[in-house]
Parts: C-alpha cells; sequence; structure tokens
C-alpha cells in the first residue's frame, strides 16, 4: 500500500513538473526547428522586389541550416501572401501567430502593413526583425519589439535632395502615395526643402490602387520642375515616371530603396534610363565590402541569381541569425530582444550594425545609384 501511494505521489510529482514545462513551451521553438514568419506582397505591386527580397534571405537560411542551423535547429520560413494589401497583413500574422506559432517575424514588407500590426506585436510580445520600410513610424518612439536594419526613408530623402542640390536643382517636385508611406517621405522631403530656403516646385499624390492620374501629371509637369521624387511602389512609380515621360518631361526622376530591383528597373525598360535610386544596403557587385562577395558566392553555390533587392534580404537573415545565436541555446522570444539589443558594431561585412534599448535603427547606410543605358545600376 505505501509503495502504492509513493509510486502515485511519484507519478503525480512527475506530472506536475512536466505539464508547466509543457505550457510554457516558447512558440515556435522545436527540438529541430526555428519558425519564422512573414507576410507580404508575393503578388501585386511589388512582387518582383518581395520575390527578390526573400530569394536573398533564403539563400543565406539555407546556408545557416546546410551548416547545422543555429544550436541544431533548422530556421523555417513561413510567408503569407497579403497582395500588397495593408488590411490582408494583420490576419496573416494572426494565422502566423496563432496557429503556425512562428516565434518571430521578419521582413513584413510595406509601410501601412507594418503600422497595421503593430498593436498585435505589442499584444503578443512578439518580436519583428528587418521590417521592409523605412518609416519613421518603426523607428520613433522606439518599439521594444521591432529592429530595424535599413536607414529610414526621411534619411534617403534628405540625400536625395542634396545630390540634386548639389547639381544645381532647386525646382524639385513630388509625386507620392497618399497614405503613411507617401505622408513620411513628403515630410522629409519638405523638410530638406525648407532646410534650404526653397519650396516645393510641385506635389501631387495618389490614392492606393492607382487609379487616374492623368491630371495630377498635368499639374505636375506644368510646373517645370529640374527633378521629381517618385514615391510609389513597383508598378506605381513606374507608371508615374512613363507618363510624365509621355507628357514631355525632361525632367531627373529620383525614387528611393524600395524600387531598388531588378524587376522594376525592367518593368521600366528605356524610360529607366538615367533614374537615380537610393540604396540603403550595398550594391550586389560591390568590390569594396564583404557582404556583397559573400552573397554573390553563396548565391552561385545555389544556382540563384544574385539582385540588389536580394542584397536586403541577405543582409536581414545575417542580423536575424546573429540575433538567435546570441540568444541562447534555448532562445524565447525576451531573450531575441535582449540578445538585439546587446549587438554593437555587429559588421555583415562592411556594414555595422547596433542597437539599444533606446535606438532600434541598425543602420543608416544610404547611398545614391543610377541606372545606366543599359539597364544596369551604377553607384
Amino acid at each position: 500500500m505505501n509503495a502504492r501511494k509513493f509510486a502515485c505521489g511519484m507519478l503525480a510529482a512527475t506530472l506536475g513538473f512536466v505539464a508547466p514545462m509543457a505550457a510554457h513551451a516558447e512558440p515556435g521553438i522545436s527540438k529541430g526547428t526555428i519558425r519564422i514568419g512573414q507576410s507580404a506582397g508575393v503578388t501585386g505591386p511589388v512582387a518582383g522586389s518581395v520575390k527578390e527580397q526573400i530569394a536573398g534571405a533564403q539563400v543565406y537560411l539555407k546556408t545557416v541550416n546546410a551548416n547545422g542551423g543555429v544550436a541544431g535547429r533548422r530556421i523555417e520560413l513561413v510567408t503569407y501572401d497579403d497582395g500588397f494589401d495593408a488590411k490582408r497583413t494583420p490576419d496573416n500574422v494572426r494565422k502566423l501567430i496563432n496557429e503556425d506559432k512562428v516565434f518571430a517575424l521578419f521582413m513584413v514588407r510595406g509601410t501601412p502593413q507594418n503600422e497595421s500590426i503593430l498593436p498585435i506585436i505589442g499584444a503578443e510580445k512578439i518580436p519583428l526583425v528587418a521590417p521592409l520600410t523605412g518609416a519613421i513610424t518603426l523607428h520613433r518612439p522606439v518599439n521594444r519589439y521591432v529592429f530595424n536594419v535599413r536607414a529610414k526613408y526621411q534619411d534617403e530623402v534628405a540625400r536625395a535632395i542634396n545630390h540634386l542640390a548639389t547639381s544645381g536643382m532647386n525646382r524639385i517636385a513630388i509625386f507620392y502615395a497618399n497614405d503613411g508611406f507617401g505622408q513620411d517621405v513628403f515630410e522629409g522631403f519638405t523638410t530638406a526643402l525648407q532646410a534650404r530656403g526653397v519650396q516645393p516646385a510641385a506635389a501631387a499624390s495618389f490614392n492606393r490602387p492607382m487609379g487616374d492620374i492623368a491630371q495630377s501629371v498635368a499639374s505636375v509637369h506644368k510646373a517645370n520642375p529640374q527633378a521629381v521624387m517618385v514615391i510609389g511602389s513597383g508598378s506605381e512609380a513606374a507608371r508615374i515616371i512613363k507618363e510624365m515621360k509621355r507628357a514631355g518631361s525632361e525632367a531627373q526622376f529620383v525614387t528611393l530603396s524600395n524600387n531598388a530591383a531588378d524587376s522594376f528597373i525592367k518593368e521600366l525598360g528605356d524610360d529607366g534610363r538615367g533614374l537615380i535610386i537610393t540604396q540603403v544596403v550595398p550594391g550586389m557587385n560591390s568590390s569594396q565590402m564583404s557582404v556583397a562577395s559573400e552573397y554573390r558566392s553563396m548565391a552561385k553555390a545555389q544556382n540563384v541569381d544574385p539582385s540588389n533587392a536580394g542584397m536586403e534580404g541577405f543582409m536581414s537573415a545575417k542580423v536575424l541569425v546573429e540575433g538567435l545565436r546570441r540568444a541562447g541555446p534555448e532562445p524565447t522570444r525576451e531573450k531575441l530582444v535582449a540578445a538585439l539589443e546587446g549587438l554593437r558594431d555587429y559588421d555583415l561585412g562592411g556594414i555595422l550594425i547596433s542597437y539599444s534599448p533606446t535606438r532600434h535603427t541598425g543602420s543608416s547606410f544610404v547611398e545614391m545609384s543610377i541606372v545606366s543605358s543599359t539597364g544596369k545600376l551604377i553607384r
């Protein structure tokens, strides 16, 4: 009888010990896998660049997995298509969290898309690494769970305005999306011009999905700007540039890093010649930064075509993996947050990434590029 009671007591104690452990198992972490979630426009106006970015990230993740993963766990990326529609992104993210049980979110694309999930991120206390946007709302105020790799859009705009001004251009217009992305850039645009004592030559906006822009094109063209900043995504920006040129504009066109993709340049065709594109990552063919040669080498080994948009995905994956490594053999979401906040001057291969509890902007790197007559980006 006593032996039976002892055995039952031991069983109860064992179950009492195991049950809390199971109840507190970290989402997305298994013995052999770390599951990471993403929502992005795999279809829609940014599909080309999104696919290039994912391919770049997978080049690094596959290399890591082939070499044993992180603490013996393979990294699995689960991606859901939101069609670049911010109304679909929260549902995707809820599914990733509640059904797929992902450990963290990664490379969610778009300003309104990322803004739409900030309440979910805060409520679930789930880290978001490398959102694919430079919106100021993801940098300030600092969100404990959002870790930006790329520079801010306003940094890109300021650099572009400085470049145009030093080239003797002061009549600068802007054509922008009427949403969080476009308004953020427009704010940086007007601030940069005011610092030089000038006003916008013209300003026009468009709603998404893009409808008839003929009147706006005519208005901007009538102002006879020396340069036009085009703030849209993928096919939107391409259409604006094409229609402005059809109207007879000879202005210098400038767009931001969200359009630094081979697919975008291909869509522009001959209308892309001379287009200036700001960059937040080094070019894939850079001979000065080892991260570029590392990317090219790994991509070649996997029979993947490298691209400039892919470079952003590759660098983002390197930051994610470094955070996971530093989170230790038994990672939790809070350990990942702490690990990333402790990252100081982490060298990706020419680009230094640093975070702190009061700064979640990993890099401020911005440079200029131009599309050549042969459709190649020249730095």
